[in-house]
């Protein structure tokens, strides 16, 4: 066996900022081709009273040596705080997300946090008119569009601004912004947005929850992900097994509070059939915790789906005993997954799509929703829940 990957792992602390070293991590190729991952807990991190476990899945606090050979050979909370999980996030240095941190010896990562300010987005986006199309930004990086996210610091608050993808033909920051408005009106916990303006080009600014400023530096939460919480991958075979009823067990499993945490994620698959959402999936929904406790990560990417042909398709996930169809009956028919009577469960349900057929318009219109995506939405939108007692379509 061959060894392919050797690196010590550090964890943030609650509420600490500076990293410790947790375990060590490897990698190897068998004879027969396949990787194995190990991961063993350091005796020093275990004897500390304040030690966390990783992950409350495959990492949890243990003196074994714990082994994988799912996804190649990687542990699915160590591939959630790897960068490229993250997606492209601009001048954010070594800062991946969550509370791990990656080094090939004991020494922690010397930190190389690089934010921007909200003044530099223009650079990034080409938009300043004193820049050039060949000058970078102020962190080194060519201007840029297509979707990317650069990290902004504020009066040490920490922001994802969310770049334009040009081929939408929509406003889709204004659009998001205003969704996430909705959601708080239906009761739903969302991550604080807002809507910059740069050189005219709208930007959705998402606040990060996972790091909070403690005087020294920024205390980092760590992050699950809903494929690490269902021990799956995003894959097309994969994908035909998600499932928010098993989403709703493991969550019930992990969270210290199942039962707020449940209902926040039936009201959000109730929010997604309002809106006509498909796309809500295990990527997007995630735990976090501060302490040692996890809960369920507010929404951060909440949008309607422009149906022109008025077809409301199914969701990504399996939402019932009847599969995918975003139904009244078939949501409301596993109820008892999330820890809710049917009663409880289909007034969830009504109430969700009444608040959107009676807000959503006036919400997207003082939110700067222009008229002309506000029609392209109505179809979306504009539908009561009788709608969905059936199957959908």
């Amino acid at each position: 066996m061959t060894s392919d990957f050797d690196r010590f792992v550090f964890v943030a602390l609650p509420g600490r900022s500076d990293y410790v070293v947790a375990g060590r991590f490897r990698v190897s190729t068998g004879s027969d081709g396949a990787r194995t991952g190990e991961f063993v807990y350091g005796r020093s991190y275990l004897s500390r009273a304040d030690a966390v476990e990783i992950d409350p899945v495959d990492l949890r606090l243990t003196r074994r040596v714990c082994k994988t050979r799912s996804f190649n050979g990687v542990f699915g909370s160590l591939r959630d705080s790897m960068l490229t999980s993250w997606g492209r996030v601009i001048s954010t240095g070594n800062d991946a997300g969550g509370a791990l941190a990656f080094a090939p010896g004991p020494e922690p990562p010397a930190p190389k946090l690089r934010f921007l300010a909200v003044d530099d987005l223009s650079r990034l986006l080409g938009t300043d008119p004193a820049a050039t199309t060949t000058q970078q930004d102020p962190m080194g990086h060519q201007p840029v569009r297509g979707g990317a996210k650069a990290v902004v610091k504020e009066h040490h608050t920490l922001w994802v601004a969310k770049l334009p993808e040009d081929e939408m033909g929509w406003n889709q920051a204004r659009v998001r912004d205003a969704t996430q408005q909705l959601a708080r009106e239906c009761g739903l916990a969302t991550v604080p947005s807002r809507i910059e303006n740069i050189q005219g080009t709208d930007i959705l600014m998402l606040q990060r929850l996972d790091r909070v400023w403690v005087g020294d530096g920024y205390a980092c939460a760590r992050v699950l992900s809903g494929l690490t919480l269902l021990r799956t991958e995003d894959t097309t075979a994969a994908r035909q097994r998600w499932s928010y009823l098993t989403l709703a067990d493991e969550v019930r499993r992990v969270s210290s509070h199942p039962r707020e945490d449940l209902r926040q994620l039936f009201g959000r698959m109730c929010f997604n059939a309002a809106i006509s959402n498909p796309f809500d999936d295990l990527r997007y929904t995630s735990m976090i915790a501060h302490g040692t406790g996890w809960r369920l990560l507010p929404c951060t990417s909440l949008a309607p789906t422009p149906l022109p042909d008025g077809k409301h398709g199914d969701f990504a996930m399996i939402c019932g005993p009847l599969g995918r169809s975003p139904s009244r009956d078939n949501i409301v028919a596993g109820a008892g997954r999330f820890l809710l009577d049917r009663g409880t469960a289909e007034a969830i349900f009504d109430r969700t799509f009444e608040v959107i057929r009676s807000s959503w318009y006036d919400v997207m219109r003082r939110s700067g929703v222009s008229v002309r995506d506000r029609e392209l939405l109505r179809p979306s939108m504009a539908r009561s829940s009788s709608a969905h007692r059936g199957a959908s379509g």
